[in-house]
């Protein structure tokens, strides 16, 4: 109750404030939409260190399905599908549960396990991603060790009242979607529905079958899922604005894919997620205002494994979990002078599950862990450089557990621009990312005495824009350097906190644009210490290129090659490099954008993790239309 009460005490002083400079205020006219990017740090500064922005472009039509799709090309990311949860996202070698997941500044809660599915994450009215790979601002709170991927979706707008698309690829792959959105000045609304369904991926033709896998369609990984979102802005006064959104994901059936060298039969079942959130931006003076976000994220879901000769649920494993997090987020802004500014606030967030199943937890069993985390960041700005520093304030604390355990999360960031426009940065942060629920409470390796686990992060950004008659582009650099300490392994079938770790890259990417777009991309990753787990299933090294060309009559063309080193394995087998190539062509008449596309065009046989093979050659198809 004591959160609530404090989100009351501050709602009174905001309307108090607001009495107070309503006059001033009408003068200046202030407004601000609720778009997602002022819930959480938009410029450099704020954000501490280099941010990759994924623009998505209205006029083409994507071949992304998912947000695993759409980052997959992202230098220093790799992502690769297999095992329980789904998708694998790893930033500069940091794991799925490491990393900050958010939908328009919303933390997206990864349950039980701590891990967000990208596959699970539609794409569709997304204005950009923004992807923090290094130093990460306090302003984030904690579980950033990893990094951070933040999801925009776009404001709505008036070119149409009802949009409709549809995608097909190989094996009865295939999504449908319809939305809806429009502004009324002071208020708007988004409205969002789709099916996407898939009957599992068809494998290279040079793939050779096994005991367990029959080389032709992947096995175990059907699955059929409906999503449901919608979105409502309302403007105050001309200068504040509420929003809520409310969704809902669910599939019936949701297959797991095995190891190609083990035979068994997972799944899950009556597969759901929900998420409600209620956000606030106000306008308190000329000089200050105020955002709060309030949100509420929960996952359901049922366990299954069958008898691969009956076909018969194992009736020891039916595993029931309820997973949610509720919380919230207060974030001021002061210009305090011309040259500085100041972001303070509180977060908090509390997470709590129950589990069933016919093993270890006969009856309903719960635990619930609680969070909170206090944020100051300054920026003072004086001509060509920029400087800022800050620090959050974490608390964490589990049922059960004698006592809070706390901790600072400094972060500072230098950052110059010359009359050239090259933008040089020089940040440092430490970050944290606190034990999941399963790990410390499973009865098989819990460990309720783990402790967070920490990275001090540095990292050196170079940006150099260049410019000759018709030939243009940007090169940009990052050299960084990890210290990780505590990071949680199983030690005897216990889960327990380790010693530590270092970790160095550089990440290069070029734009050149002439007659076309070229883009370059490498990216290499190294451990001080070659037999650290943490290391296993990234690649030391990787290209990107990309070549975007407009052809005659405004057919637009892209081809995609990405090269990825060979990467070791827990089960000491070196998985070897290889390459993808793909290629896709758009076109937009009036309303209606067309797009196809082949994906592994040299229908290329290679893993993604050990035991699971990616996709062979593939024929993508998508169409959109806005009807009126």
């Amino acid at each position: 109750m004591k959160i609530f009460n404090l989100i009351i005490l501050l709602f009174i002083f905001t309307n108090s404030l607001i009495a107070s400079e309503i006059d001033t205020l009408k003068t200046i006219m202030r407004h601000y939409n609720l778009d997602g990017i002022r819930v959480i740090a938009d410029r450099p500064q704020e954000t501490i260190g280099a941010v990759e922005i994924i623009e998505l472009d209205p006029v083409l039509s994507l071949p992304e399905t998912n947000i695993a799709e759409s980052v997959e090309k992202v230098n220093g990311l790799h992502v690769s599908t297999g095992g329980k949860s789904g998708s694998t996202l790893r930033i500069r070698g940091f794991g799925n549960d490491q990393i900050k997941i958010m939908l328009d500044g919303r933390p997206l809660g990864g349950g039980y396990f701590g891990n967000v599915d990208l596959n699970t994450i539609p794409v569709s009215d997304i204005k950009e991603i923004r992807i923090l790979k290094g130093p990460v601002s306090s302003l984030y709170g904690s579980d950033t060790m990893g990094g951070v991927i933040n999801i925009i979706t776009n404001s709505p707008s008036n070119t149409s009242w009802l949009k409709m698309g549809t995608e097909f690829k190989r094996n009865n792959t295939n999504k449908s979607y319809l939305s809806s959105a429009r502004n009324f000045g002071g208020w708007d609304y988004w409205l969002y529905t789709s099916h996407y369904n898939t009957d599992g991926f068809m494998l290279s033709e040079s793939f050779e079958p096994t005991n367990y896998e029959d080389g032709k369609i992947r096995n175990n990984c059907k699955r059929d899922q409906w999503d449901l979102q919608s979105k409502f802005n309302f403007t105050i006064f001309d200068f504040h604005s509420i929003g809520f959104q409310a969704g809902c994901t669910f599939m019936d059936t949701k297959e797991i894919p095995e190891s190609i060298y083990e035979n068994n039969l997972r799944e899950f079942t009556d597969w759901k997620r929900y998420q409600f959130s209620a956000l606030g931006s106000f306008q308190l003076r000329y000089n200050l205002t105020s955002d709060i976000n309030i949100y509420y994220d929960r996952y359901d879901d049922t366990y299954a494994e069958y008898n691969p000769s009956t076909g018969v649920m194992n009736s020891s494993w039916p595993s029931n979990i309820k997973s949610w997090t509720i919380g919230t987020h207060q974030k001021f802004d002061w210009e305090i002078t011309k040259h500085i500014d100041s972001i303070f606030g509180y977060r908090f967030e509390k997470q709590s599950y129950l589990r069933k199943d016919n093993g270890n937890y006969p009856d309903w069993f719960g635990n619930e862990q609680l969070n909170h985390n206090i944020f100051w960041q300054t920026e003072y700005k004086y001509n060509s450089i920029n400087f800022t520093a800050g620090s959050g304030v974490s608390f964490f604390k589990q049922k059960g557990r004698d006592s809070w355990i706390s901790h600072f999360e400094p972060s500072v960031g230098v950052y110059f621009k010359n009359s050239l426009n090259w933008k040089l940065s020089l940040a440092f942060s430490s970050n944290t990312k606190y034990p999941t629920m399963h790990q410390l409470f499973s009865s098989s390796s819990g460990n309720s005495d783990l402790i967070e686990e920490r990275a001090q992060k540095s990292e050196f950004n170079l940006l150099i824009p260049f410019s000759f008659e018709s030939f243009s582009g940007s090169i940009q650099q990052s050299i960084f350097y990890n210290h990780i300490t505590g990071l949680i392994e199983k030690i005897g079938g216990t889960n327990e906190n380790i010693d530590h770790i270092n970790s160095y890259g550089y990440e290069v990417s070029s734009k050149i644009y002439f007659i076309w777009e070229h883009q370059a991309d490498y990216s290499y990753l190294k451990y001080t210490n070659e037999s650290n787990l943490e290391l296993l299933g990234t690649p030391s090294h990787t290209v990107g290129l990309t070549e975007r060309v407009e052809l005659p009559y405004s057919l637009k063309m892209e081809y995609t090659a990405f090269w990825k080193d060979v990467r070791h394995t827990e089960e000491n087998i070196d998985l070897p490099a290889y390459w993808l190539h793909s290629v896709y062509f758009n076109k937009k008449i009036s309303r209606y954008k067309f797009m196809v596309g082949v994906e592994n065009i040299f229908d290329l046989n290679y893993q993604e993790e050990f035991g699971y093979p990616g996709e062979g050659l593939n024929f993508v198809l998508k169409l959109e239309g806005e009807l009126f």
